[in-house]
Parts: C-alpha cells; structure tokens; sequence
C-alpha cells in the first residue's frame, strides 16, 4: 500500500496524429505484435504496483480508443488532449486535481514507448522518493554530436555531459502544473516536462535507464521496438 507522500498517479499524452508515420492510422494505434503501441505501453504501465491511476489524453476526434482492450480498466481515466504535448499534459494534470487535492507525484510517459521496464520505471520512482525532488530517465549519448549550418559541420559538442532525455518523468503535480502553466504563458517552448521544470530552476534529477527504451516515430522503429520486446521477453523467461 502506497503512502499518501509516495502516492504516483500517470499522465499518458496520446492525442498526436502521427503525421511523420506518414499513416493513416496514428501511430500509437499501430499494430505491435498482438496489441496496439498504446496498448502495449499501457501493459507496462500497468505492471508496475507504484501507480495508483493513469490518465490517458486522446484527441478529439479518436475514433481508436473505443477498441482499446483497456477501454473498461478501472484504473485508467480517459480526457480530451490539447494541440501540443504540454496542452495534454495540463488536461492530464487538471483531471488528477478533480480525483485528489494532495500534491501528489505525476509521471508522464510517452505513449509510443512501449518497451519501458517496470525496473526502470522503479528505479526512477525510488530516486524520487528518495529526495523528494524531480527525476526523468535519461541515456548517455555516446555518438559524436555535430552542429550543422547550411548543411555543413560547423562545431563538435563536447558529448560527456549530453544526455538524451526518456520518458517517464515524474515531479510534484503542482510544481509541473506551475512549469507549464508559466512556460505557456511566457511563450516558451517546452518539449518535454523537465524543460518546464528547469526553465524555473528546479533541480531535475538524471536516473540511467535502458537504452531499448525508445520512441517509435518511424516504420523502422516500429520493427525496432518488435524486436526488443522479444528480447526482453527472452530475458523474462531466462
């Protein structure tokens, strides 16, 4: 049983229409195996005995949804997401505080990473829990990193202190709900919830997760994430 101080509730934003799948179909309703994309990162989600509830955030005209083999979970709550990621998590965010007045923690995952481990999503709950303060996964970036002006090289990044930012992220829902409100009225640019939070100069911590963990944005990630499922079940069952 969770105490109400480590009490997890998540945000799932799911109301992006996929146009870089060049699909009909969004890409969080694609096929993956047996289940959709969405479905298979709500299983994981799912899994993990930390989070009390999820609230998925599909578009308004999600026609999808409704075949959802989760579509009846008493666990998951369903609004309406908005134009941008952090307009859905607002909503995500405003739906929680009409189910619970405390300051809760909120992770936000990604709808189209479905290869997320419950290990990693403990991992980054226990960081948090530990100091009380904000925490994503994260990858080190091990590639060499070039700035491109007008299609020519014109700068190499020091890669040791680049990281590339995963989901979930987890913080206080009224330090987020503050972040993004202030970051949408300042006009800044907010691409994942950590930007917010920094942006106000609050500490986010870097947990190391998997590096299968990634976001399907293409066909050929698609099959990507097909095959780390696979190996992922091969090592459950090892």
């Amino acid at each position: 049983m969770q105490s109400n101080e480590n009490k997890v509730w998540c945000i799932v934003p799911a109301a992006g229409i996929g146009s870089r799948m060049k699909s009909n179909t969004p890409k969080q309703y694609l096929q993956l195996g047996l289940k959709t994309v969405l479905d298979s990162t709500l299983e994981r989600l799912l899994a993990s005995e930390k989070i009390h509830k999820i609230v998925v955030c599909i578009h308004a005209d999600d026609t999808y949804w409704q075949q959802s083999e989760y579509v009846n979970d008493p666990h998951i709550l369903i609004d309406e997401g908005g134009e941008k990621r952090s307009d859905s998590v607002l909503k995500g965010l405003s739906q929680i505080k009409q189910n619970t007045t405390e300051n809760i923690w909120v992770l936000v995952h990604d709808a189209a990473r479905p290869c997320v481990t419950t290990e990693d999503i403990d991992l980054l709950l226990n960081k948090v829990f530990q100091t009380q303060e904000g925490a994503i996964l994260a990858k080190p970036i091990y590639d060499t990193i070039k700035k491109v002006s007008e299609g020519l090289s014109v700068k190499t990044h020091d890669r040791s202190a680049l990281w590339s930012a995963l989901t979930p992220q987890v913080f206080k829902i009224n330090e987020l709900s503050e972040a993004l409100e202030r970051a949408r009225l300042n006009g800044q640019q907010v691409t994942d919830e950590a930007s917010a939070i920094e942006l106000m100069a609050k500490p986010v911590h870097i947990v190391e997760g998997r590096a299968d963990n990634i976001k399907i944005t293409s066909h050929e990630d698609l099959k990507l994430a097909r095959f780390y499922l696979e190996q992922q079940e091969k090592e459950a069952c090892a």
